[in-house]
């Protein structure tokens, strides 16, 4: 007998960046990890931390992170629910408000956990297919429960208007969730959509732009009343006290961030200049990554072998849309030199 649910056994598991053993010196950009240490006060919390705390369970509400960041970008406590990670959170916004059979929708290319967690728990996949240069999507379907909008788009990288994304999220009555996982790096926000539309959800990490990926925090900001009904569907301790010390001390070196965020920015603007003038094609890129893709069509898995080979890891997708290019994030100006090096050395591929 085979006990496991059917849609499990055919489906495709989200499958993460590799993670290669640091002793083998990738320079390592296939998981838009933060080139920086995070703010030394994480430095200087970890060594006043009493072990002896730690055989208490956390706060299950995690209320002084939530007022954190309410206090941050003007919004009440209420309003924010704290995940283990922003994964964690879209889970707990698939599991409190669609229902098995119920439709979830998103643009593709996205994020591809959209889909699992979807078919995981039972929902009508609702995929849209965009064209480049993606500046003008559709509109999202109507029936939808939920509608995911990847932006800065994960894993192209292209970010879209406050003004286009108003309007989308106006005309659907679907929950309207806005992954903002790289929004420190782009251009505009949709934090006040949240204040003027019931039905929008923004969504965000402190993995990137933070240095913190390996604390896993990611919170959600919506109307007190979904976010209420959030926090009956999360997992009692679903945020670690380690994790809720170490992302209230960075909070408070908003300086630090911005410095760190600058100079992602420039390095992401000279990487681009300098691979553009390759032929390689790079839509322009509102995150911590770009998606690079060789003069000539059809190389992308080539393209990953030849920069894996020269000990750049970047990310390949074997999906439709995505296999000219790769996924690559930007590292210290020294890494991506490196990389700028390989790029011109598998020319042409």
């Amino acid at each position: 007998m085979n006990y496991v649910r059917p849609a499990i056994l055919s489906m495709k598991g989200y499958v993460p960046g590799f993670q290669p053993d640091p002793r083998e010196n990738y320079i390592k950009l296939n998981s838009n990890e933060n080139p920086f240490p995070p703010s030394p006060r994480v430095k200087e919390l970890l060594q006043s931390l009493a072990y002896e705390d730690l055989r208490i369970y956390p706060d299950p509400e995690s209320l002084e992170l939530r007022q954190k960041l309410g206090a941050l970008y003007g919004f009440s406590p209420n309003q924010i629910i704290c995940g283990n990670g922003s994964d964690d959170i879209l889970n707990i916004i698939v599991r409190t408000f669609v229902e098995p059979g119920e439709a979830i929708g998103f643009f593709v290319p996205a994020f591809p956990l959209y889909r699992v967690l979807g078919i995981i728990h039972g929902a009508k996949i609702v995929s849209i297919p965009l064209a480049e240069p993606y500046d003008h999507p559709p509109m999202p379907p109507e029936g939808l429960k939920v509608f995911f909008l990847a932006n800065p788009n994960s894993p192209v990288g292209f970010g879209y208007p406050t003004a286009l994304i108003s309007p989308m999220a106006r005309r659907t009555d679907a929950i309207f969730v806005v992954d903002e996982a790289y929004a420190e790096f782009a251009k505009e926000n949709a934090l006040n959509l949240v204040r003027d539309l019931e039905n929008v959800i923004v969504v965000r990490t402190v993995s990137k732009s933070y240095s913190l990926a390996g604390v896993r925090l990611g919170y959600a900001i919506g109307h007190e009343k979904w976010i209420g009904e959030m926090f009956k569907v999360k997992d009692p301790f679903n945020v670690t006290r380690l994790t809720q010390a170490v992302v209230a001390a960075v909070l408070e070196d908003q300086e630090y961030l911005r410095k760190n965020i600058l100079q992602i920015i420039e390095t992401r603007e000279w990487f681009t200049r300098e691979a553009t003038a390759l032929k390689y094609l790079v839509v322009p890129s509102q995150a911590n990554f770009i998606f690079p893709q060789p003069p000539q069509k059809g190389r992308g898995v080539k393209f990953h072998e030849a920069l894996l080979s020269r000990k750049v890891l970047t990310r390949y997708y074997d999906e439709e849309g995505l296999k000219d290019g790769v996924r690559l994030t930007i590292g210290t100006k020294e890494e991506m030199t490196f990389a700028l090096r390989a790029l011109k050395e598998i020319l042409p591929l």
